[in-house]
């Protein structure tokens, strides 16, 4: 990735910049990726979460084999629609745009509010494992992944596993430069592996506490409304 010469924070723009340019101009404009890894890096924390909420739901269907085969049809069907949709918008825009990366969060704030919704309501009941209303909320969490990893490669950090760690930890070992002082890549991956871990911990454990699991999306929907909101306010890239 290019340097910056620019010092000054990617979060806040000046303010004569934005006063003379039009709304437009301004959400179109690309983004300075000096600082982008940090939205992916807190989405690793989301993911622990939502991946505990799945080992629940597949707990919950253990004595249901029948519906193994249409929870994975429904999981990578909708992760590639999910991936599909995010890479026409953020192509559409621009992969690096203010309106292209916060339209993008939103999607995923949107997809996880409505599983949250749906849990809350109890269309999607918690606690019974015979339920087939449990297949419901996968295609939200699945299309979710899917526009996330697509805001990643995006962005051009594709050592950040945002869904899964098997290829981080491949990478981690063998990285030629594992143990060198300055190596960005590899702290991205190594803050990936533990913000997930953590996310799944915190997950397991507000589970527990709640004795269920929509509080979890709920603070990931929340965490991605933020997320959408962080990229409308974050700094222009210099030219």
């Amino acid at each position: 990735m290019p340097p910056y010469e620019n010092e000054s924070t990617p979060f806040i723009a000046e303010s004569q910049q934005k006063g003379s340019k039009s709304l437009r101009q301004y959400l179109l404009a690309p983004v300075n990726l000096q600082y982008a890894d940090l939205p992916l890096l807190a989405c690793c924390f989301v993911t622990g979460n939502t991946i505990f909420l799945a080992l629940g739901v597949a707990g919950l269907l253990v004595n249901r084999a029948h519906l193994h085969w249409l929870r994975s049809l429904l999981a990578i069907g909708t992760f590639m629609l999910g991936s599909l949709v995010s890479a026409d918008v953020t192509r559409r825009y621009g992969n690096t745009r203010r309106l292209s990366l916060s339209l993008n969060f939103l999607l995923q704030a949107v997809f996880i509010i409505i599983a949250a919704i749906l849990i809350t309501a109890d269309v999607i009941p918690e606690n019974n494992p015979n339920s087939d209303r449990i297949l419901i909320g996968i295609p939200f969490l699945a299309a979710q992944f899917g526009a996330q990893v697509a805001a990643s490669r995006a962005l051009g950090y594709g050592e950040i596993p945002t869904t899964v760690l098997t290829s981080v930890y491949n990478d981690l070992a063998s990285d030629p430069k594992l143990w060198t002082w300055r190596n960005a890549k590899r702290n991205r991956r190594a803050a990936a592996a533990i913000l997930i871990l953590g996310g799944g911990i915190c997950g397991g454990w507000l589970s527990r506490l709640t004795e269920g699991f929509a509080i979890v999306l709920w603070i990931g929907g929340a965490m991605k409304v933020l997320l959408c909101i962080a990229w409308l306010a974050y700094g222009e890239a210099v030219e």
